[in-house]
């Protein structure tokens, strides 16, 4: 049995929102549910999410899709957190994700849990090497075997100047999880159970944990306020207009047109500058939308041709 543990009870008082953080839309969908979604299509037919600040806004959202969740009603630490989604499960494999990482796909969350069985490790913690890797615990490791994972508040100067960053996004060998997590403490700085203790308490047991590097760091970025939350919606509309274009559809103006992943596009569609096809929107063969145009939840047959309103040439009354 595997199993895959979402944390979603940190309370986001960066995003300036009486929401849970992890409500917020990223391109049309709250970012837990893309996170859902996901672990889902990576094999999991059921994760478990941690709730606790602003659950009340969480939750409704994970019963209507059917999502089991567990509420961590002290916000004690992550380690603690993956308690409440474990509790005393028994499970080969226990994959940790987190709510607020929204780009996230499915293929790296396979990778993360595969790599670790082919290494027979204990741990895998999923890695990056970002721009700036302020505000992030860093990667302390030999080869590819981890030493620790330092949280930035109790890092050395030489230790902050690791490039190498965690993503919180982890795989644990299910066998040996239940003595990890009774063996953290809170000796640091927020006096929290950190999970990412884990790695030396493991490595202390003789288990060896490894890094698994993700390529593209904007996919593993996790949110915390409006300017992150943005980039994230940009880089995500970025990618589906991207694919459209080399799918054929003619987009002159690719920056500024918004296209959610529910809208499906016929062959040999225009889409004008400024456009949003939000929803269930699907647009036949040979559609073409002009400048402006907001599509939702519609269907427009093939060869369909919109032009909003347009004055050309007007001076004003006379």
């Amino acid at each position: 049995m595997t199993l895959c543990v979402i944390l979603a009870a940190g309370q986001g008082k960066r995003m300036k929102s009486p929401l849970s953080k992890v409500v917020h839309p990223v391109l049309g969908i709250p970012m837990v549910i893309r996170v859902v979604h996901q672990a889902m299509k990576s094999g999991f037919d059921k994760p478990v999410v941690v709730v606790g600040h602003g659950r009340e806004s969480v939750i409704p959202l994970l019963e209507k899709e059917s999502i089991p969740w567990a509420v961590q009603e002290e916000q004690l630490g992550t380690a603690h957190a993956l308690s409440c989604g474990v509790k005393d499960l028994i499970t080969d494999d226990v994959t940790v994700l987190l709510g607020d990482v929204p780009l996230l796909r499915s293929h790296t969350i396979t990778e993360l849990a595969e790599t670790r069985r082919k290494a027979d490790a204990g741990i895998a913690v999923l890695t990056t090497f970002p721009p700036d890797s302020s505000g992030y615990g860093r990667i302390v490791r030999k080869g590819n075997i981890l030493s620790e994972i330092v949280e930035e508040r109790d890092a050395t100067p030489e230790q902050l100047s690791i490039g190498e960053i965690n993503t919180g996004l982890m795989s644990f060998d299910g066998s040996i999880l239940p003595v990890l997590l009774e063996s953290i403490t809170t000796d640091n700085d927020q006096r929290e159970y950190y999970l990412t203790d884990a790695i030396s308490i493991a490595g202390k047991m003789g288990i060896p944990s490894i890094a698994v590097v993700a390529d593209d760091w904007k996919e593993v970025a996790g949110i915390n306020d409006r300017i992150q939350l943005a980039e994230a919606t940009g880089n995500l509309r970025k990618r589906v207009v991207n694919e459209h274009l080399r799918q054929g559809v003619i987009i002159p103006d690719p920056d500024n047109v918004w296209i959610e992943e529910s809208v499906t596009i016929g062959d040999n569609v225009s889409i004008g500058r400024s456009c949003r096809l939000s929803g269930k929107t699907l647009l036949g063969d040979g559609c073409v939308l002009g400048d402006g145009c907001v599509i939702v939840d519609a269907v427009l047959p093939a060869g369909t041709v919109l032009e909003p309103f347009t004055v050309k040439g007007w001076s004003g009354n006379r």
